[in-house]
């Protein structure tokens, strides 16, 4: 099974039980400390994803992390589930699907701009508006930078980018004078 696949199967599943119990945003939260918390802590990552070390030990582990950081024991039956099924090396990915499902339950949409500086407070309103107006969705914004594009932006919305910079322009334009085009001054 691909990587994908097995992230979606096990996305999809939690989503499912989550919405069930009416606690989707307490799971991500959860998820999400979880993640960030294995991040900081590189050792505990490596840990609960080698094959080697006993799965029970692995389960003490976590029932222990569980309890320090409140988890809701829904997510560490499912971290319990993904170590059994020598999956938790999917959980990025896994917790990827799962916003992903959340932010389609909250009519969320996440968008990226890239931009040559800084954007400023009434750019990031006046483009969320114009987002959220042609989407009918309530949008985030993440910014980043990117001198190299000169100017303009690159949006990113669900991975399908609108590139209005000048160097993507300015890189058409070499491309088409390449071509042997000439301006004829019309």
């Amino acid at each position: 099974m691909q990587d994908s696949q097995i992230s979606k199967r096990y996305g999809s599943a939690l989503f499912g039980a989550a919405a069930n119990f009416r606690i989707v945003d307490e799971i991500f939260n959860d998820f999400n400390k979880f993640i960030n918390f294995c991040y900081e802590k590189l050792c505990l990552k490596e840990f609960i994803s080698q094959t080697y070390i006993d799965k029970q030990e692995r389960f003490e582990v976590i029932k222990l992390l569980g309890k320090e950081l409140s988890f809701n024991e829904h997510f560490i039956n499912f971290l319990h589930l993904l170590i059994e099924q020598e999956r938790i090396g999917y959980l990025p990915k896994i917790f990827t699907e799962y916003s992903n499902l959340r932010d389609n339950l909250n009519n969320l949409l996440k968008v990226k701009i890239i931009s040559a500086k800084e954007l400023k407070p009434e750019e990031k309103v006046k483009l969320i508006e114009m987002t959220e107006k042609a989407l009918k969705k309530t949008v985030s914004i993440e910014s980043e930078i990117d001198e190299n594009i000169l100017g303009g932006y690159i949006i990113n919305i669900d991975n399908v980018l609108y590139d209005s910079s000048i160097k993507t322009r300015l890189d058409n334009f070499h491309k088409y004078l390449k071509q042997g085009a000439f301006i004829n001054g019309n």
